[in-house]
């Protein structure tokens, strides 16, 4: 009885160790780790890649926690993890969701920087890397325009078989190369005969270019002589243009002044006015004038008698 006691006490303890070690190994296998000191950090990616809640967190290659959570957030998605040191980590630090392994699965690659002092309220920054589905994914997408485009090449490839299969058509591309080869010859033959006159030619341009050096350096003084003699001759020019400017609005200015005088004259009721509109006024001095005539002849042939009284009243 008692030897049968302690079997079953054995097999207890055994079926607690096995059941112990089946969920220490399931919690292993899920990046589940027993928990102590941990210290969390958020990512923002712009979608989640595959990544799910309990995908490992490794930073350099090596497993460093476990994705807690994945959420979406504002048309982007933000990632949660528990890493177990934040020591070697960067400000500039970054992610990137990569496969785990070529059968599925992926995880957080955290690239630590190298420069500011990481702060763990901050997101970083991450990235999702291609993987075999998305490259598979691309090569269907592109297949299509893969085939059009090798049923293009085909007809190109068939056209020029028949094109070069017409015999005129290549015996005009051998005519083509043949009158090449012939105008590269004569073009070689006329540089050899002719070498002479254009070395000639050459050295006659280069003696006119010294000439013509030579008589610009001779001439720029008296170039110049003219130059100023122009510039003298247009300020004086400017000159007389300024007086000429002046008298003008002298002359404006005394036409005006003359036709105020007229208007003066014609309006207002002065002596000048009198004597050149008044007629009353003109037949007056013409009768005057009369009488004055009239008393001088009188006076040279009659005389003048004069009464004058002095001394009394």
């Amino acid at each position: 009885m008692q030897h049968t006691r302690s079997t079953e006490i054995k097999v207890g303890l055994v079926s607690i160790a096995a059941l112990t070690l089946l969920i220490a190994g399931i919690l292993l296998g899920k990046g589940i780790s027993i928990p102590g000191t941990k210290n969390q950090i958020t990512v923002r990616l712009s979608a989640s890649g595959g990544l799910d809640q309990g995908a490992p967190v490794v930073v350099n290659g090596v497993r460093r926690g476990t994705v807690t959570a994945v959420t979406s957030d504002g048309g982007s998605v933000v990632v949660r993890a528990d890493i177990d040191n934040t020591s070697d980590l960067f400000a500039d630090a970054s992610a990137r969701v990569s496969i785990l392994e070529i059968t599925g699965g992926k995880k957080l690659e955290v690239v630590p920087g190298t420069t500011g002092t990481f702060d763990r309220s901050k997101e970083i920054p991450g990235v999702v890397a291609a993987d075999i589905i998305t490259l598979v994914d691309d090569l269907g997408s592109v297949s299509g325009d893969a085939r059009s485009l090798i049923r293009r090449l085909d007809t190109i490839a068939g056209s020029l078989t028949d094109l070069l299969a017409d015999g005129s058509v290549t015996q005009n591309i051998r005519t083509i190369a043949s009158d090449g080869a012939l105008l590269v010859n004569d073009l070689r033959t006329f540089l050899t005969n002719n070498s002479a006159d254009l070395q000639r030619t050459l050295k006659n341009v280069g003696i006119l270019v010294d000439d013509l050096r030579t008589a610009v350096g001779n001439n720029e003084p008296r170039v110049a002589r003219l130059l100023d003699n122009l510039d003298r001759t247009v300020a004086d020019a400017n000159d007389v243009i300024r007086r000429s400017t002046g008298t003008l609005t002298s002359v404006d200015s005394l036409v005006s002044n003359m036709s105020g005088i007229v208007t003066d004259i014609r309006t207002n009721r002065s002596v000048a006015n009198r004597l050149l509109y008044d007629a009353d006024l003109g037949r007056r001095l013409d009768s005057a004038v009369n009488e004055l005539s009239r008393f001088v002849r009188s006076a040279r042939t009659a005389g003048v008698n004069v009464n004058v009284g002095l001394g009394h009243r």
